[in-house]
């Protein structure tokens, strides 16, 4: 019996305070799909209500959004631990906030972006070369225009990392 009062309960720290699904991502979507996924029967029950089995949808509905939720907070619980088990590091890594989270995957894009349009330049470059060494006027053309775009590209990611490192 504690086992369930502890599972439908709500997840707090080691000082009483409660614990937020920030601390978890992976939580905080099965918390959102739980919800999402009754929502959603419910609609689709109320659109189609002259189906015959609805006595069936909605306790699998029920089941479902509870399974979800209790997946949802035991995995809240273990982060919880995790992070109190790291002490001082653990709250501060808790404490990054999703924004910071998103600006530092988006940073990742950005790098990747910049050598993808460098790479990308660089190549058309060599084509046009190519091009050139073979007499084709127009595909010469063409390439440098590409190679062109590609950096311009490539710059306009730069300032934007530029950017965003001054407002940081």
């Amino acid at each position: 019996m504690t086992w369930v009062t502890e599972v439908l309960g709500r997840v707090r720290w080691s000082d009483g305070r409660l614990a937020s699904y920030r601390q978890d991502h992976v939580a905080f979507g099965l918390h959102l799909l739980s919800m999402a996924s009754a929502i959603t029967v419910t609609i689709l029950w109320m659109v189609t209500s002259r189906w015959a089995m609805w006595w069936v949808l909605v306790p699998m509905s029920i089941a479902s959004n509870l399974a979800l939720e209790f997946i949802a907070r035991i995995r809240l619980r273990r982060t919880v631990r995790r992070v109190e088990a790291l002490g001082v590091a653990g709250r501060d890594r808790v404490k990054v906030s999703l924004k910071e989270e998103i600006n530092h995957q988006l940073s990742h894009f950005d790098d990747y972006a910049i050598r993808s349009c460098d790479r990308k330049a660089e190549e058309f470059l060599a084509r046009a070369a190519t091009a050139r060494a073979s007499g084709g006027k127009k595909s010469d053309a063409k390439y440098l225009r590409r190679a062109e775009r590609e950096r311009k590209y490539s710059e306009w990611y730069r300032r934007i990392v530029e950017y965003n490192a001054r407002r940081c």
